[in-house]
């Protein structure tokens, strides 16, 4: 049997929860750790999560989930991430997103931010 991770791809501004208050400093960085613990405690996603922080958000991934197809599905409807990632991702089956060195011209590679061990 197949066995996937899981991909969060959350934006600033995409939901209530992700708003800066201070686009200066970098304020939802607590919010996503909240996020990253909150999923780790619902679902077996393993006891690794990576933060990783893009141009205009966040990316967290859970390196050493194994789930099943039906179980990432469910995983994205209940996440906080980015509305128009979780209905794409749910469209062709998949949570990964591109990454590329410049996704976008004048745009940056995600870099790690941090890692989560949970346990």
């Amino acid at each position: 049997m197949n066995k996937y991770r899981l991909f969060i791809d959350i934006d600033e501004d995409s939901r209530w929860m992700w708003r800066i208050e201070d686009p200066l400093w970098d304020n939802l960085l607590p919010l996503i750790r909240m996020e990253a613990r909150r999923l780790a405690g619902l679902y077996p996603l393993g006891d690794t999560a990576t933060i990783h922080r893009s141009d205009h958000g966040w990316h967290i991934q859970f390196t050493k989930a194994k789930l099943t197809k039906e179980t990432e599905k469910t995983l994205m409807t209940t996440t906080l991430g980015h509305h128009g990632h979780i209905h794409f991702s749910l469209k062709i089956g998949d949570t990964a997103i591109r990454w590329s060195k410049t996704p976008l011209p004048g745009s940056h590679k995600p870099y790690l931010r941090e890692v989560m061990r949970f346990g």
